[in-house]
């Protein structure tokens, strides 16, 4: 699951990884409803910058993974 090392807090992103975190974050917005600019955006925000600093960079299981932690918290748009 985890693709690359730990990478800390303050190492920089590469384009590719800022254009896979934007895909996982604008799928896993429409996904739930969720607007920019508001607290549930910065939590899928946090999350996913979290998971892809531990390991964990490819879209898809970025995806599955948040979906996993916050599907009791965010109602799935229908």
């Amino acid at each position: 699951m985890l693709e690359r090392p730990n990478r800390s807090y303050v190492e920089w992103f590469y384009p590719d990884d800022l254009v896979t975190l934007k895909s996982a974050f604008d799928a896993l917005c429409a996904e739930f409803n969720i607007l920019p600019d508001t607290s549930d955006a910065q939590g899928v925000a946090a999350e996913l910058i979290r998971l892809f600093q531990a390991g964990m960079t490819r879209e898809d299981t970025l995806m599955v993974a948040v979906r996993g932690r916050w599907q009791k918290e965010w109602k799935i748009a229908c």
